[in-house]
């Protein structure tokens, strides 16, 4: 598995093991593993996995009669990563009508594709998700109780609908296709319906709220964006924004988001900002194959993609520079035939990579970091607390 390239080779610690019974015992033995609460690699480690559970961590350990040990001595254990910009709910094709005909899937198709990406992606290493919209009317909460309770895949949060400006993210939309507005978005007429909405949300028990700052064509008012963030807040629901120009991305900091989505460009003064109000950025990047493959299936230049990941890697650098926390989100929903829904997942890591970000980093991104935006820092991204996916 070359996740990166010839940096470093990793197998990841599954919380499904699956090629195993579940009561069996199992001792790694790691040639190297990450610590993500220390942002450091240990030698020599040995994770010990009883039943279903994390055991023991550390060196020399005692275990049970009868368990069964994996040589990994040429290999790096981590724990199991976190994307936390998904859209399994959402396959597009690379065409001007892509967006709109995979959101007008009958919504049992969309669950099935759902219940195949997740489990595709676990196998990849990614035992949880944060699920950011673009499934429907809450097809997000029934694909998450499914991996609950029926189907294996990875434990989900979940945002429902994106509340967006009027629109929501479609353009110019064919009359046969204007159902679909209301269908995958919330859009919000004004502060008091912006407030409403995140009570709607509430309701239906969402783990975070998501807002479309800016679109094509239309942006939040900023009374709209105060109103989401303070009804958020106030009913313990974080928010994350997707927000890709510099004036968004500030509009969305100065309102207090607790996230940054994307983030294409980003002055030198809302970075900052950023740091000092503890916003996280979730980069949405991809590595230069990946890119050259996407430009190339719309007809665009080379050159189009090496400046668009110049800018990438160059705001990517100053946000880590200026200490704000990275936070691994692939935001992957293509229909490539170069690319799985694993592989596309994983690209983001090779794209953090190509930027300069350091391979302990780029873990941490992944792990400890994303595991602290679901405010589940220590069960989700320490190997000795954390439990298994089964």
């Amino acid at each position: 598995m070359k996740i990166f390239s010839k940096c470093i080779q990793i197998v990841l610690l599954l919380l499904s093991v699956n090629s195993y019974a579940q009561n069996q015992n199992i001792l790694l033995k790691a040639g190297k593993m990450y610590d993500s609460e220390k942002n450091i690699f240990l030698l020599n480690q040995q994770i010990l996995i009883i039943g279903n559970k994390v055991a023991k961590v550390g060196t020399n350990l005692k275990v049970p009669a009868a368990t069964t040990v994996i040589e990994l001595k040429n290999a790096t254990v981590t724990p199991g990563l976190i994307d936390a910009h998904s859209h399994l709910l959402l396959d597009m094709d690379q065409s001007k009508t892509g967006m709109e005909e995979a959101s007008d899937k009958p919504a049992s198709v969309r669950i099935q594709e759902g219940i195949q990406f997740g489990a595709e992606i676990l196998k990849a290493g990614f035992t949880t998700v944060r699920d950011l919209g673009n499934s429907g009317q809450y097809l997000d909460l029934q694909l998450k109780q499914i991996f609950e309770k029926e189907k294996p895949g990875p434990r989900m949060f979940v945002s429902g609908p994106i509340i967006s400006p009027k629109g929501g993210q479609f353009n110019k939309l064919p009359e046969k296709y204007t159902h679909l507005i209301n269908q995958e978005y919330r859009v919000i007429y004004g502060a008091e319906d912006a407030t409403k909405a995140v009570l709607e949300h509430r309701v239906k028990q969402v783990d975070v709220i998501k807002i479309c700052v800016n679109t094509d064509s239309q942006k939040l008012t900023w009374e709209e964006l105060v109103a989401v963030v303070k009804t958020a807040h106030q009913n313990g629901l974080t928010v994350t924004a997707h927000a890709t120009d510099p004036t968004s991305v500030h509009h969305a900091a100065l309102a207090g988001v607790d996230g940054i989505e994307h983030g294409y460009a980003i002055g030198d003064s809302t970075l900052a900002l950023m740091a000092k109000k503890r916003i996280y950025l979730v980069p949405t990047d991809l590595s230069k194959e990946r890119a050259l493959v996407m430009v190339k299936g719309v007809g665009l230049s080379e050159d189009y993609a090496k400046e668009a990941l110049d800018g990438f890697h160059k705001r990517l650098s100053k946000a880590y520079q200026n200490g704000v926390t990275i936070v691994c989100g692939s935001d992957f929903y293509n229909k490539i035939k170069e690319y799985s829904r694993a592989s596309g997942t994983r690209d983001v890591l090779i794209g953090y990579l190509e930027a300069g970000l350091p391979v302990n980093e780029i873990l941490k991104s992944a792990t400890w970091n994303a595991a602290l935006v679901l405010k589940k820092k220590e069960n989700l991204a320490s190997l000795s607390k954390m439990p298994m996916r089964i």
